[in-house]
């Protein structure tokens, strides 16, 4: 048999959560309230931007309505969106 590795590190400071405020993830969808709070910008502006994309025919992955009341955006897509719009938005 071979030899075992065993895969060990010790823990640091870089290395370990201590507080829950440490742990990030980046969403991969969002509400329409949510996108409107990240890029400083009204909910009304995202209803007319969800609808631009539509019309354009070129983004149709930016958003799904999982129900009738509910629409989710695709956070990456929308970003890509807006620097379309204006390269010096972002």
């Amino acid at each position: 048999m071979g030899e075992v590795h065993q895969i060990y590190e010790e823990p640091n400071l870089n290395n370990t959560v201590t507080k829950p405020e440490q742990v990030t993830t980046k969403p991969i969808y969002v509400s329409k309230k949510v996108a409107a709070e990240m890029f400083s910008v009204s909910k009304s502006t995202i209803y007319k931007w969800l609808a631009e994309a539509e019309d354009s025919g070129e983004w149709p992955i930016l958003s799904v309505r999982p129900s009738a009341t509910i629409t989710l955006i695709h956070l990456d897509t929308l970003e890509k969106f807006i620097v379309s719009k204006n390269k010096s938005f972002l």
